[in-house]
C-alpha cells in the first residue's frame, strides 16, 4: 500500500502556496506601480495580514476543526485586503489609489484581523475542552434535523421556495418582509451535487440532477434581469465556487494533473465572461429606469438590447455614474471591473474610518443615539408597538454609511451606503473597542460553530444551513455595517433561517416518499465518516 510522503503536493498545499505566491508577486509589482512610502507601507500590512492567515490556515487544524469560522476570517482578509492588492496589481493600479486615509484603512484592517485569529485561536482550544454530544443546544439543534442530510427533492422544494421569495419580496408590506427570510433557500439545489459526492449514487440521478440544475440556473437568471435584481444571478455562482474554495483548503488529496487542467480552464473561462458579465451587470443598472413600468418580460428584453446592441449606454452609464460620484461628497469607486468591485470591501471601510475621524463632540453624541436607537431594529415594529417601545426617530431608515457621510460631510440621508463597524466601535468606544471586539468574534465563532456538523472522530463539516449563507460569512463574517447588523444576524437572522430550514425538511419528511431510505443513506455517510 502507497503511503503519503510528506513532500506530496495536496490539495491545500497547492492552494496556499498558489495564494502566498500570488501575495509576493503583486506586492512587488506595486514598487514600479507606485514606489511612494504611503504606498509600500499598505502594501507591507497587507503582506503581513495575508501571509498570518495562510500561516494559520496551512499549520493549524483549524479548517478542520472549525471551517466556518476560520473560512470568515480568511474572507475578511480576501474581500478587505488580499483581494485588493491582487485586483489593484492586476489592473496596474496602486494600492493606496481612491481611498482617503490608505495607512489608516489597512493599518486597521490588519490589526482587527489579527484580534479575529487570536480570539479563534483560543476558542479553538476551549470549544474542544469539552465533549461534543454534552453541549445541550447542538442536542437540541440535532433533534430538529439541523445536521441530517437533507433529500434532493427536499432541497428542490427549498430552492424553489427561495425563488418565490425573491419574487414575493419585491413587493412592500409585511408580506415582503417575511418572504425575504426565505430567499436563502434559493442556493439549496447547488447543494445537491456536493451531497451526492459524499452519499453516492444512491442519493440521486446525476445526470438528470445535472440537467435540471442548468435548468433552474437559467431560470434565476431571467428571474434576475425580470426582477432587475443583480444579486439573485451572482449569489448561486459565488456560493458553489467558495464552497469548492473551503474544500479544497481542506484537501489532503495529491494533486492531480487533469483536474488542475481542468480548474486553469475555467479559471480562465470565468477570466473571459468577467468583462461580458460587467457589462450585463451594468445593463441591468441602465435598465433600472424602467423597473415597475414595464412588464418582466420587457425588463429582460431591455436589459439584452442594451447589453447586446447598445454598448454606448454602457459606457455612458459608467461615466456619468463615476462623474455623480465625484460631486456628491462620498465615493465608492475603488477596483475598475465593476464585478470585482462586489469583492472587495476596502472602500467602504476607508470611507467610514475618514468620515469617524471628522466628527466632532457633538456628532459623537449624534451618533451615540443613532446607534443606540438602532439596537431596537431586530424586533418587529409591531413587537416595540405592544411593549410600548418607539425607537423611531428622523434617520430611523438610514443605515450607518448614511449617518457617517451625513454628519461628515452634510449629504443627505439615505442611498443605503455600506458603513463599517471597525469605524463606529473605534468613533465610539475608542483604546476599549479592540476588546469588544473579541467579545463579539466569540459570539460570532460560537454561532458559526452552531452551523456545523462536529465530530470528536473525524473532522468538522458543513450543515446545509451552514454551505447556503458561506457567501455572507465570507464577506461578513467577523466584521458588518454595524453594531446593528451584527445582532441581526446573532439575535435574528440566524434563528430564523435554522427555524425556516428545519420546518420545511420536517414537512418534506412527512410528506416525501423513500424518506426513510434518505435518512439511511444519512447514517450510512455518517458511519462511513466515522470509520
Amino acid at each position: 500500500m502507497k503511503t503519503r510522503s510528506t513532500q506530496d503536493l495536496t490539495v491545500r498545499r497547492a492552494l496556499l502556496g498558489t495564494l502566498a505566491a500570488a501575495t509576493v508577486m503583486a506586492s512587488l509589482l506595486q514598487v514600479p506601480i507606485d514606489a511612494s512610502v504611503e504606498n509600500i507601507e499598505c502594501v507591507c500590512w497587507v503582506l503581513a495580514s495575508s501571509f498570518s492567515i495562510l500561516l494559520y490556515i496551512g499549520y493549524t487544524n483549524a479548517i478542520e476543526q472549525q471551517p466556518l469560522s476560520t473560512f470568515a476570517i480568511f474572507g475578511f482578509c480576501a474581500t478587505t485586503q488580499l483581494g485588493a492588492l491582487l485586483f489593484q496589481t492586476a489592473y496596474w493600479t496602486p494600492l493606496r489609489s481612491s481611498l482617503y486615509d490608505p495607512h489608516l484603512t489597512f493599518s486597521t484592517l490588519a490589526i482587527y484581523q489579527g484580534i479575529a485569529t487570536s480570539v479563534h485561536a483560543a476558542y479553538r482550544f476551549f470549544s474542544f475542552a469539552s465533549p461534543v454530544e454534552t453541549r445541550m443546544l447542538r442536542r437540541g439543534l440535532g433533534w430538529l434535523g439541523l445536521y441530517e442530510t437533507p433529500s434532493a427533492a427536499t432541497l428542490w422544494i427549498m430552492g424553489y421556495i427561495g425563488v418565490l421569495g425573491f419574487i414575493i419580496g419585491t413587493n412592500s408590506g409585511i408580506g415582503g418582509k417575511v418572504a425575504d427570510g426565505f430567499r436563502f433557500l434559493t442556493w439549496a439545489p447547488f447543494l445537491i451535487p456536493i451531497y451526492y459526492r459524499r452519499v453516492g449514487n444512491s442519493y440521486c440521478n446525476a445526470r438528470i440532477t445535472k440537467f435540471l440544475l442548468i435548468v433552474f440556473s437559467l431560470l434565476i437568471v431571467f428571474l434576475g434581469m425580470g426582477l432587475n435584481y443583480r444579486q439573485i444571478m451572482f449569489f448561486g455562482v459565488a456560493t458553489i465556487a467558495l464552497l469548492f474554495m473551503l474544500s479544497g483548503l481542506r484537501s489532503k488529496s495529491e494533486v492531480i494533473p487533469s483536474v488542475v487542467l481542468k480548474l486553469a480552464v475555467a479559471a480562465a473561462a470565468l477570466l473571459a465572461l468577467s468583462g461580458p458579465t460587467s457589462d450585463l451587470a451594468t445593463a441591468m443598472a441602465v435598465a433600472r429606469a424602467h423597473r415597475g413600468k414595464i412588464t418582466e418580460l420587457a425588463m429582460i428584453s431591455t436589459t439584452f438590447d442594451v447589453w447586446l446592441h447598445r454598448p454606448y449606454l454602457i459606457t455612458a452609464f459608467r461615466a456619468e455614474e463615476k462623474a455623480d460620484l465625484s460631486y456628491s461628497g462620498y465615493d465608492e469607486s475603488y477596483i475598475a471591473n465593476p464585478l470585482l468591485a462586489r469583492l472587495v470591501e476596502t472602500k467602504f471601510h476607508d470611507n467610514s474610518l475618514h468620515f469617524g475621524e471628522l466628527l466632532s463632540s457633538g456628532d459623537i453624541e449624534d451618533l451615540e443615539r443613532f446607534t443606540m436607537n438602532s439596537f431596537w431594529d431586530v424586533f418587529p415594529e409591531p413587537v416595540l408597538r405592544s411593549f410600548g417601545i418607539v425607537a423611531k426617530d428622523e434617520f430611523s431608515t438610514a443605515t450607518l454609511g448614511d449617518y457617517l457621510a451625513y454628519l461628515s460631510r452634510g449629504t443627505p440621508l439615505g442611498g443605503l451606503k455600506t458603513g463599517s463597524v471597525l469605524a463606529q466601535g473605534r468613533v465610539l468606544l475608542g483604546p476599549l473597542f479592540p476588546f469588544v471586539y473579541a467579545l463579539i468574534c466569540l459570539l460570532l465563532f460560537a454561532v458559526m460553530d452552531l452551523l456545523t456538523i462536529r465530530s470528536a472522530l473525524v473532522p468538522a463539516s458543513l450543515s446545509a444551513v451552514g454551505m447556503m449563507k458561506i457567501w455572507q460569512l465570507f464577506i461578513y463574517g467577523i466584521t458588518a455595517d454595524s453594531f446593528e447588523a451584527i445582532e441581526i444576524f446573532i439575535c435574528r437572522e440566524v434563528p430564523q433561517m435554522i427555524a425556516i430550514y428545519c420546518i420545511i425538511l420536517g414537512l418534506s419528511k412527512l410528506f416525501l416518499p423513500n424518506r426513510r431510505a434518505t435518512q439511511s443513506e444519512s447514517g450510512a455517510y455518517a458511519r462511513q465518516r466515522a470509520a
